[in-house]
């Protein structure tokens, strides 16, 4: 146990009390028990439990944390139970939240050049989405989330490569001339929808399947594994393989809480939320292959391989080429060497 110094006008003192001396010394190891408490985390997404994100991911934080560290201890609140994601960005910024999870799109409000991440074909695959996410080019980006709005990125995860569902193939950018394609309500969405050649429509997430069933869209796109949890292959026939968008989110840290945490806990923390995002990446890509697999078995959609995704992406490459926030952005990772 460290000595609690007595403070200078005690020890001026000829006489000390006993009973002072035993309270100023109870009082430092108290001090000092405290310290050695968890620091108390809160993290909060809108993802549900059967999703990628959570059953690969953020379920087990908490178990991966106790781990490596007895110095912090995270609850993570699933499937918007506080809130939308706009809510939850407000609340991490507030303060009232210590970790959230959100996409490029929603961070694209604060500072737009980050919506590129979102924007049809900037990436080949995930692999490539990833290395963009986590390099230099997008590093002076994320940092400005931090110098304006105290919010650090942490790391990107995985969330899919997005195709498109329908009632008839689509191979070419032509075949989607009029086509009402549901693309969630953010401009860097529906930018992409008009890109691919199609008529985007921003419908609500929970509106979807009743939107398909009841023919007000033509179709939508969304990973496979999305595509299953919320039943769109019961009212679409076909999978487009397209990959036009390799989807993302961000992991993100209020940065006042992160300057709380010493170099142990930050080290502790960076090292779960990387692996978990590995697992994640795993698991989504393992989800998406074994349901085309099994859906191309027993007919549940027609899964149209022969997309010309070439041609999709050089209609994007020019739609994107400039105009936007990240325009520059975009040409540059576009350009990079496979």
């Amino acid at each position: 146990m460290n000595r609690t110094r007595l403070p200078n006008w005690m020890l001026h003192r000829s006489v000390v009390s006993p009973v002072l001396v035993l309270v100023l010394l109870l009082s430092g190891c108290q001090s000092e028990e405290a310290s050695d408490k968890p620091l108390r985390l809160r993290m909060a997404h809108v993802y549900e439990v059967s999703s990628p994100t959570h059953a690969y991911g953020t379920a087990h934080l908490a178990q991966r944390l106790k781990q490596v560290t007895s110095d912090l201890d995270v609850t993570v609140y699933p499937a918007a139970q506080l809130g939308t994601e706009a809510e939850l960005l407000e609340q991490l910024v507030a303060g009232e939240l210590d970790l959230a999870i959100s996409g490029p799109s929603f961070l694209a409000m604060w500072h737009p050049p980050l919506g590129v991440l979102d924007a049809a074909y900037a990436s080949r695959d995930l692999d490539q989405m990833l290395e963009t996410a986590r390099g230099e080019d997008m590093a002076p980006h994320w940092d400005e989330l931090r110098k304006r709005f105290d919010v650090r990125v942490l790391d990107t995860w995985a969330y899919g490569s997005r195709h498109i569902t329908s009632n008839i193939p689509i191979r070419n950018p032509t075949d989607l001339d009029g086509f009402r394609l549901r693309m969630p309500g953010a401009s860097v969405w529906q930018a992409s929808g008009a890109a691919l050649g199609a008529s985007p429509m921003p419908i609500s997430f929970g509106e979807v399947y009743l939107a398909l069933q009841q023919g007000i869209a033509d179709g939508q796109e969304n990973p496979v594994p999305v595509i299953k949890a919320m039943g769109f292959h019961e009212v679409q026939k076909c999978l487009n393989l397209s990959g036009h968008i390799q989807s993302s989110i961000q992991i993100l840290m209020n940065e006042r809480t992160w300057q709380r945490m010493d170099t142990d806990q930050q080290a502790a923390l960076m090292k779960v939320v990387k692996e978990l995002g590995e697992d994640v990446y795993r698991g989504t890509v393992e989800d998406e292959q074994w349901l085309i697999e099994e859906w191309r078995k027993d007919g549940t959609m027609q899964i149209v391989e022969d997309v010309d995704v070439d041609a999709f992406r050089k209609r994007a490459a020019e739609y994107f080429s400039s105009g936007y926030a990240f325009s520059e952005l975009y040409n540059q990772i576009t350009s990079e060497p496979e």
